[in-house]
Formats: C-alpha cells, structure tokens, sequence
C-alpha cells in the first residue's frame, strides 16, 4: 500500500471556518417564529373561523362608538408614519437601519401574539363592536379555549395589528430616555438597577394608559383578571396586568438602551460579519429583533397570563349584561356559564368547527354534553369476581 495514502491532508491554514455568528442564530430563530405566524394566519384566513363576532343586543353608548371609531382610524396613519419615520426614512437615506429601524418592525410583528395569554381558559376580550373577523386563536395547534365561528375571543383587525407599533416604539423611546437620564444622574448605578426603576415606570405608565383610559373607552374588558381595581365595573383593572406588560415595555425599553460602540443590541453580535449586501444584512438583524422581542413578549406577558386564563375569576355582572364584552362565549343567549372558580374549564375540539369538545358548565349549574362528545364509561376493576 502507497504510504501516500496513509498521510495526512495538508491544511490551508489562511482558511478560516465559518462559525455560528449570534445574529445569525437569532436570525433563524426569527424567521422560524415569522413562519410560524404566517401558517397560523393563513390557515385562519382560509378556514371556517374567519367570520365576524357580532355585537349582539347590548348597544354600546354613542361616546364608546365614536371613542372606538376614533382609534381604528388613526391607528393606520399612526402606524405608517412611524414607519416612515424609523424604517423608510433612514432606509432610503443611508442604506442602513439603526437599533430604531430594527426594533420598529419586530414591533409590527407582535400583534400574532395578543390572544395567546388565553389558549388555557378565557379572561379577557375585545369589544366586538369594532371591526372584526373573529380571530386566528382557534387556528393555532393545540387551542384549548372554547370558540366556534362567531363566537369566539375577537381581535379588532383595525386596532390591534397598528396598536404594537405605536405603542410599543414611543414606549421604547420613553423607556430608553428614563433610563439614559438615571445613568447621567448616578453613573454608577448598575444595569440591574436602571432595568428595576424603569420597570416601576412601565408599570405606572400602563396603569395610566390601559387603566385609566383604554378600559374606560371600552376598547376591551379584563373579566378573569386578579387583583381587581374597580372590580365591579366594565373597566376592571387588574394589576397583574401592569406587572406583566410593564416587563414587556421595559424588555423594548432595555434593547434600545443597551447597545455597544456601533449602535448594536446583544442579538446582532456579528452583524458586521455577515456575507452579503446591506439588504441581507438588514433582513438578518430584523429577524433576530424579532426572535428576541418575541420571546421576551411570550415569557413576561403570556407565560404568566396563561395561568390567569386557567384560573380566572368571576365576571362581573357589569361586565356579563354587555354582550359586546361576552363575545357569545358565554352568558346570556348562550348554554354556557362564563368562566370563575366554580367552572372548569372545558377543552375545545379545533377539528371542529361547530365547538365540540369536552363536557362544559350551563347556566345555573347544569352539564351539557356536546352531541359528537362521547363521555367515557366507568370501566369495572379487574377483581376475581367479575372475570
């Protein structure tokens, strides 16, 4: 045998091999939720669920229409000209986007994730007096929660898409000023500290937009929530929503603030690197926003929220008599009792679109058992006696 053979290839050492770049990992991750999202809307769009929630007989007061009507026709413009201003602008002018840029649309893809919190069990919902086509909640694999076309957690097609955008970027802007005014006025504050104190104030902040104005105008309801400030009414504010969603707005906050000598958030370590034009470059660092953003808003707001859902409280009466708030969920004119402690939760049949599922609760107490429902039978133990 040639001793030829036996030997060792050379290796070039002027060759260097590729690695993982971290932007590149996020990036994948990003992309991986993007699809997810697409599927999980086109599969809404296209199937049986795609149908409008309707108000019902309750009328909402001619102030709640005109304050609702008001919202869904400004968040358009709102949202295209933050755009413009943080995505196409810098675009056009430098070829490049900033840290503003890459957040402003991982922000536009958020939306998806609003009705998650409630795949368990139901505590909230949207006032189906705006323009809606019920929802893609029963469209996502492995939905718990009761729904059938018509009846089912709504999202306002014209309110929510545009409300993460201009939201969530002023909500940056705000969030990243605080912070960059703590560390001019103690300079040796920690990150963990600047990251505590601008908690508190996101906290504050949604007390004042969701409780004192969102839940008033009747936008939504919060019916299952805990800890209750004006328990008895429509606009129930629960606080544990400002504890949630308050880490959301500090995680957005936190990426504009914390960025290296180059403008860059942990997730694009590598940016620089990566092999193509700024078109590529672009995309790659927008997806690994995304990745980010996304997991932060799934662990700080519907991770903990998913336990709201599957342990929600008694809806209020107030609430209850406003069928634009009941969504034909539950209560009045329906055959199921609205979620509390005394009602388990009832798991739904997605192959179905006409409900099925489990068992559930009906007013007053009693059991209904859907008709393609087969409750199984008590199976007798195997004892000397009986075989």
């Amino acid at each position: 045998m040639s001793n030829n053979l036996l030997q060792t290839p050379p290796v070039d050492e002027t060759v260097t091999p590729r690695r993982n770049l971290p932007v590149n990992i996020w990036a994948f991750f990003g992309a991986l939720i993007v699809a997810f999202e697409v599927f999980v809307l086109i599969r809404w769009v296209s199937g049986p669920f795609f149908e409008r929630v309707p108000t019902g007989p309750s009328d909402p007061p001619a102030l709640m229409k005109g304050i609702l009507l008001a919202w869904q026709i400004g968040s358009i413009p709102t949202t295209l000209a933050l755009t413009y201003w943080f995505v196409i602008r810098p675009w056009r002018r430098d070829r490049r986007l900033g840290i503003d840029g890459i957040l402003t649309i991982a922000f536009l893809t958020m939306w998806w994730q609003d009705p998650i919190s409630s795949y368990g069990g139901h505590w909230f919902t949207y006032n189906t007096w705006m323009f809606n086509r019920g929802s893609w909640v029963n469209s996502i694999p492995g939905w718990n929660s009761y729904g059938e076309p018509g009846a089912m957690l709504s999202e306002p097609l014209l309110f929510t898409p545009f409300a993460y955008c201009y939201i969530f970027v002023p909500v940056m802007l705000f969030g990243s000023w605080f912070m960059r005014k703590l560390r001019s006025r103690w300079p040796s504050m920690s990150a963990l500290s600047l990251i505590l104190w601008t908690y508190l104030l996101m906290m504050s902040f949604d007390f004042v937009l969701e409780g004192l104005a969102w839940l008033p105008m009747g936008i939504f309801a919060y019916q299952g929530g805990h800890w209750g400030i004006f328990p008895s009414h429509y606009f129930k504010f629960p606080i544990h929503e400002a504890l949630t969603i308050g880490g959301t707005f500090t995680i957005g906050a936190a990426l504009r603030f914390f960025v290296d000598d180059k403008g860059h958030g942990f997730f694009e370590r590598g940016a620089e690197e990566v092999r193509g034009g700024a078109v590529k470059k672009t995309a790659v660092r927008a997806f690994a926003a995304i990745a980010v953003v996304q997991l932060g808003f799934f662990l700080t707001y519907n991770v903990p929220n998913f336990w709201v859902g599957m342990h929600s409280t008694d809806w209020n009466q107030d609430i209850q008599k406003r069928s634009y708030f009941t969504s034909g969920i539950c209560g009045a004119d329906t055959d199921r009792a609205c979620p509390g402690p005394a009602v388990p939760l009832s798991r739904n049949d997605n192959s179905n679109p006409e409900g099925g599922g489990s068992s559930y609760v009906t007013p007053g107490g009693g059991i209904a058992v859907p008709p393609d429902t087969h409750v199984p039978d008590s199976i007798p133990f195997d004892t000397p006696d009986n075989k």
